[in-house]
């Protein structure tokens, strides 16, 4: 029998840490034992000279590194115990560190060097979707550091292109002379692995460039004042599992304190696409479980999120929710 008294005790018991089935994203590609960081591991005597920088404060030296990517904060920590002492004690790069770790290793291993350490905590101490401000943004959209929900990871607009893809539009568009600024544009390299929505993962064996769309359609834009649309590829899908390859569970972390909170799973919900794998915080549990799962409710369960019922049905083959 469900609760009708709506405390957060009784219907925490509907919310579960993992979904069923399972989202295969970077969070289940073993980034532990493939980027094992050595952060904490040594004991670190700051006393090393290196060079000009002892010469700046400590505040503008945090300014300077805060702006620099991860992949490259990580070859930094690499010249001498001062710059491992550095960077290990810049605020925003230690709070990531200490809370979730995989961000950083998965931008290590995926080279994700279009934003700055600082963006990500930014990123981070947001709560909500930011691509449709509906939803808690349980996700975080490692190419362009985007917090995005579940049901916005569906859209094209967070499906990277592979480098062919993109040349061949530029050709179709007689705007070859764009093949050129493909390298500026934010990327990745993904990780060989399995990605896809429960079942239906797929393994990929290779690791490929990955490129994100709206960038290719804003370049097409500078050019000729319009972003003109990639065409849909065959695997243009729920399935393809390009969709997975960057995406990774974000907690959200508050600006003041060391608390986080990384969302809970629906359980009742498992049987509704694309909302099962909606992540919750613990103030939204009850008034999401007085609207879908109270027993005197009559109204709909898609009558909630039209808006995101329509996105998935763009989306998805079936043009349902199943």
């Amino acid at each position: 029998m469900e609760p009708q008294d709506g405390s957060v005790r009784d219907v925490r018991s509907f919310f579960v840490r993992h979904p069923t089935p399972l989202l295969h994203t970077l969070d289940d590609a073993q980034l532990e034992a493939r980027c094992p960081l050595d952060n904490g591991m040594h004991l670190v005597l700051p006393n090393t000279p290196i060079g000009d920088i002892n010469r700046l404060p400590l505040e503008l030296i945090n300014q300077v590194l805060g702006r620099l990517d991860i992949p490259t904060l990580t070859t930094f920590r690499r010249v001498n115990q001062r710059a491992m002492h550095l960077v290990d004690s810049l605020p925003s790069y230690r709070r990531i560190w200490t809370t979730c770790p995989d961000i950083l290793r998965a931008a290590v291993s995926l080279n994700a060097n279009s934003f700055s350490c600082d963006t990500i905590f930014k990123t981070l101490i947001r709560e909500k979707c930011e691509f449709c401000g509906e939803f808690f943004g349980g996700y975080l959209y490692l190419i362009t550091c985007t917090r995005i929900c579940h049901v916005c990871h569906w859209g094209l607009e967070h499906s990277p292109v592979e480098p062919s893809t993109a040349i061949r539009h530029f050709q179709e568009l007689k705007m070859d002379y764009l093949v050129e600024k493909l390298k500026t544009l934010p990327q990745v390299h993904s990780l060989p692995g399995c990605y896809g929505p429960g079942r239906r993962r797929i393994v990929s064996e290779d690791r490929k460039t990955l490129i994100d769309r709206m960038a290719i359609m804003n370049l097409t834009k500078e050019d000729c004042g319009y972003a003109y649309p990639l065409a849909n590829e065959p695997d243009d899908c729920p399935e393809n599992p390009r969709r997975n390859m960057a995406i990774i569970s974000a907690p959200y972390l508050s600006r003041q304190g060391q608390t986080s909170e990384w969302g809970l799973f629906c359980s009742l919900c498992a049987n509704y696409l694309p909302f099962f794998e909606i992540k919750y915080r613990a103030q939204d549990m009850v008034p999401h479980f007085e609207r879908w799962h109270v027993e005197d409710s009559d109204a709909p369960w898609y009558m909630f999120y039209p808006e995101a019922v329509m996105r998935w049905s763009n989306y998805s083959p079936a043009g349902r929710v199943y």
